[in-house]
C-alpha cells in the first residue's frame, strides 16, 4: 500500500541530480525545524534561538546571490512553509552546532546537515531542547554505536546510501534523510526566492 510519500531512493536520486556539478556540493548547512504544536516560529523566536540571546540583526529581504557572507560570525537565510522553518547557510555551520540545534528544538524537532569543501561534515538532530545525535555522514558503519540512532529511523533506513566507498553520495543521502524526515525539500527555486535573513552583530 502506498503511503503517498516518495521512496527513499527516489528522494536520494533527486539530491544526486541537484548536487551534480553544482556549488551546493562544495559547502552548505541546511537546518529544518518542525514544531510540536504545528505553530510556525516567529522570526523573533528564530533569531533568539539561533543567536542564543546574543546581539543579531534581522534583515527583511535577501536573495541567495546577495552578499551577506561577511556579516560577522554567522548569517542564515530563513524560510517557512506552513509550520516548518528552514535555515540555510552557505558559508558556515551555525545551524548544526549542538547548542544552536538544541535551542531550535525547544518544543520541536530540529534536523541539520552540514559539509564544507574539505568534506568536514555533520548530520544531527535534537528534540525538545536536547541534542540526541550528531554523526559524521561519511562513516555510517560507526553509527551502530550511537544509542539514539533508533530515534531517527529515516537515517538508519538511508544508511546504505551514505556508503561513498561503494559509489554512493553521502551528501545526497544526508539531504534526502532530512527531507524524508521533515517533508521539507531543498531546491534551487528555494534559494532563488527573496526571504529574510539573520546575521550576527560584532
Amino acid at each position: 500500500m502506498s503511503t503517498g510519500k516518495p521512496a527513499g531512493s527516489e528522494v536520494y536520486r533527486y539530491y544526486q541530480r541537484l548536487l551534480k556539478d553544482h556549488w551546493l556540493g562544495t559547502g552548505i548547512c541546511w537546518t529544518v525545524v518542525v514544531p510540536d504544536d504545528g505553530k510556525p516560529l516567529t522570526l523573533t523566536e528564530i533569531g533568539d534561538r539561533v543567536s542564543g540571546g546574543a546581539s543579531h540583526e534581522v534583515h527583511e529581504v535577501s536573495r541567495f546571490e546577495d552578499d551577506y557572507s561577511d556579516e560577522g560570525a554567522w548569517a542564515v537565510l530563513v524560510g517557512q512553509s506552513g509550520s516548518v522553518t528552514e535555515l540555510f547557510e552557505y558559508n558556515g555551520f551555525h545551524g548544526v552546532h549542538p547548542p544552536v540545534l538544541s535551542r531550535l528544538s525547544a518544543g520541536a524537532r530540529a534536523y541539520s546537515v552540514y559539509w564544507n569543501v574539505n568534506a568536514n561534515n555533520r548530520i544531527g538532530f535534537a528534540v525538545d531542547g536536547e541534542m540526541l545525535l550528531t554523526v559524521d555522514a561519511m562513516y555510517p558503519e560507526e553509527w551502530v554505536h550511537e544509542a539514539n540512532l533508533a530515534r531517527w529511523p529515516e537515517l538508519a533506513v538511508m544508511a546504505p546510501h551514505f556508503r561513498w566507498r561503494r559509489g554512493k553520495s553521502w551528501r545526497a543521502a544526508s539531504l534526502a534523510t532530512v527531507e524524508l524526515t521533515t517533508g521539507a525539500r531543498l531546491s534551487l527555486e528555494w534559494l532563488e526566492q527573496e526571504r529574510p535573513y539573520l546575521a550576527a552583530v560584532d
